[in-house]
């Protein structure tokens, strides 16, 4: 879905340590990292890439989106997630309208 928007992505895959996420996106000049997770006890490293994010100075640059069964927009709230949908296809448009946000905000 995210192609069909436009997007170039990168799946990292399954199991990733949480650095890859940031080393992948400095990398190849990524504007979102976008997580998802059906099982509750990989939701912290949600909150990890936003952090090691904020600590690199790079919350501005990068945006993070997640999802996945478990995920709620109470917990993207409380991570500062810059974004939470429901399903995929909502993903989708709304990756395509925060970047669409970011590129204004630089013009």
């Amino acid at each position: 879905m995210m192609e069909t928007e436009g997007f170039e992505v990168i799946d990292l895959g399954r199991d990733v340590p949480v650095r890859d996420f940031i080393d992948k996106a400095k990398e190849v000049g990524a504007s979102i990292i976008v997580l998802s997770t059906l099982m509750t006890n990989t939701m912290n490293g949600m909150a990890e890439v936003i952090k090691i994010l904020e600590e690199e100075n790079l919350r501005e640059k990068i945006k993070v989106m997640i999802g996945g069964w478990p995920i709620s927009q109470g917990f993207a709230d409380k991570i500062g997630a810059d974004g939470y949908t429901t399903d995929v296809s909502k993903a989708a448009k709304f990756a395509k309208t925060l970047v669409s946000k970011m590129h204004s905000k630089n013009i």
